[in-house]
């Protein structure tokens, strides 16, 4: 349907808009030709340039779909992660702003899809900045199963599109009869192409911090990796505590396609 005098197209049934390098889905689309603005309703997907899907029940967008308010959003980046807001914005068509947000890389129960993912982080702002890469969050709760055992105040981690940056990799929590409940908090390191490292803390509320890392490098026909780690415990006979540790080193030499040969050495 088309208003002349008013400058407005408004569209109904299975809508596929464009405007640049992005597509709007919906069943109800409304463009404003002489405020060059996009209002939407119902069964909305936006695809993005870097095919990330924005999911939402209202829009209202401006400058080639760049720039809006989003009601009732869910986003699902390109390593199939999901992000899920009472309201957001676009900016500039490169960054995101979520509220009252909620992200989480695992996949829903099928039986249950309402059912809380084995870890999320909750918080009450999320930021998505597709230009610098990086997903950032503002009074953030992580959760396991639903459970919320962690608040920072501030978060940030690379968005699914960054294959390998140094910085801080997911948490693992657990528990054990010598470790008792402990938090592992792994930072990858990325040094070269063909080099990397990790270097991992682990908290411990029976032996306290336990330090490890661990390096890989490959050459030519060479692969190589060292890992180590050391910390401050009991001794096995319970007298004493005293300086604990490992030290391990693995290679492999690719001398043809049909013969490979390597060394392994383990010190502790």
């Amino acid at each position: 349907r088309n208003e002349q005098k008013l400058g407005i197209v408004v569209a109904t049934g299975n809508v596929e808009f464009s405007q640049g390098e992005r597509t709007l889905l919906a069943d109800v689309v409304t463009y404003n030709r002489r405020e060059n603005t996009v209002t939407a309703q119902g069964n909305i997907s936006l695809v993005e340039p870097t095919g990330e899907v924005i999911f939402a029940d209202h829009v209202e967008l401006t400058d080639d779909l760049r720039n809006g308010i989003i009601a009732n959003m869910r986003v699902r980046l390109t390593n199939e992660a999901r992000i899920a807001a009472a309201s957001g914005r676009r900016i500039g068509g490169e960054k995101t702003e979520f509220q009252k947000a909620v992200y989480s890389p695992c996949e829903l129960c099928k039986k249950d899809p309402l059912r809380a993912p084995i870890w999320q982080v909750k918080a009450f702002k999320v930021t998505h900045n597709q230009k610098s890469q990086d997903i950032t969050y503002k009074n953030a709760f992580l959760e396991l199963y639903g459970i919320p055992i962690l608040y920072t105040p501030y978060l940030s981690h690379p968005d699914p599109t960054v294959e390998r940056r140094t910085g801080f990799l997911a948490p693992t929590y657990g528990s054990g009869l010598d470790l008792g409940q402990f938090v592992s908090t792994p930072y990858y390191i990325d040094i070269a192409p063909n080099m990397d490292a990790t270097v991992t803390p682990t908290f411990t509320t029976s032996e306290g911090i336990v330090g490890a890392a661990e390096l890989r490098h490959r050459l030519h026909k060479i692969n190589y990796t060292l890992d180590g780690s050391i910390t401050y415990a009991s001794k096995d006979d319970g007298k004493g505590d005293t300086i604990r540790g490992h030290l391990r080193g693995d290679l492999l030499n690719e001398f043809d396609n049909t013969w490979r040969g390597g060394a392994n050495v383990f010190l502790s």
